[in-house]
């Protein structure tokens, strides 16, 4: 699956990358550093639009974690120049936190309106949409507003009045949304190690510590450390200095992760999204998307649905 190839060809029939892995999980790790930034600038917004103070305990309740975990990510803000704080007071938006919130608004708003226009039940598009805005690039968005469009205007009689829109009509909390992120990413990292061990097997015969630095482009005791808790969780057996072996859990969770990679990446290039954004793209959208979600996007582009033998 890994090659050093970084033309722009179209990725191979059965959904592995010809781009180097590490571009792709490079992208994922800074839509995930940034994602915490926009979420808390986006509440922060919403409080604040609302003619209410935006207060550490108003922002804990919001994302459902402790005083000190929204204290900490205040100062990290303020440190960035998105907010601004006193003690016992309410937070501010610099105009920079603003700018952010702005953007981030408007790219939640055109992947919920996609994913319900392609049918995804509302309280699924309201969980999904929630972690997929901060791993869609310019492309994947500019397709998704494309076959909204597309969609809606198919969908109204000439002359109608234009039916008010769904996604104005929330019906997950914002902490039940944010809580669906988070169990995301308690998972995506086992995921993803599993499926790179399983292709490394695969393709060279075993899987080493070495190799797994090389492909995550993170050092060889980031690995270890994560291959522990892996073992820890009967994913992988391991040993000092020998290669890394599978569990049959891990087998099977592997099984599964590269099969829904494969269905959202295919999804992505049927709506037209080019090449190599769909695949960087993909990589961190697997994460986020719902069974629900999932068994549209392989209807819609003709893969195979989700737990198909192949």
């Amino acid at each position: 699956m890994t090659t050093s190839e970084d033309s722009p060809t179209e990725p191979k029939p059965d959904g592995s990358s010809p781009y180097r892995i590490s571009d792709r999980h490079a992208a994922v790790r800074r839509a995930n550093r940034s994602e915490t930034a926009e979420d808390y600038v986006e509440a922060i917004a919403d409080l604040l639009d609302q003619g209410v103070k935006a207060r550490v305990r108003d922002l804990a309740e919001c994302f459902g974690v402790s005083h000190v975990t929204v204290s900490r990510t205040i100062d990290r803000l303020q440190r960035d120049g998105l907010v601004t704080t006193a003690p016992y007071r309410s937070i501010e938006l610099t105009e920079d936190g603003r700018a952010m919130a702005t953007a981030s608004k408007k790219r939640h708003a055109v992947v919920l309106r996609f994913l319900l226009a392609i049918g995804v039940p509302n309280a699924s598009a309201q969980l999904d949409a929630e972690g997929i805005e901060h791993h869609v690039g310019p492309e994947t968005l500019a397709a998704f507003t494309s076959h909204s469009d597309a969609v809606n205007a198919e969908a109204a009689p000439p002359d109608s009045t234009p039916p008010s829109d769904p996604a104005q009509d929330p019906v997950e909390s914002p902490t039940r949304r944010f809580e669906r992120v988070r169990e995301a990413h308690a998972n995506e990292l086992s995921e993803d190690y599993v499926e790179a061990i399983d292709d490394l097997i695969t393709e060279r015969g075993e899987a080493r510590v070495v190799d797994l630095a090389h492909h995550f482009g993170v050092s060889h005791v980031t690995v270890s450390r994560t291959l522990g808790r892996l073992q820890r969780d009967g994913l992988v057996l391991t040993k000092p200095y020998r290669p890394v072996h599978l569990t049959p859990a891990g087998r099977s969770l592997a099984k599964t992760s590269r099969q829904r990679h494969q269905i959202v990446l295919a999804f992505l290039l049927w709506l037209g999204v080019p090449a190599r954004a769909a695949e960087i793209d993909a990589e961190g959208v697997e994460h986020h998307v719902s069974a629900p979600t999932l068994q549209l996007f392989a209807q819609l582009c003709g893969a195979s649905p989700p737990g198909a033998p192949r």
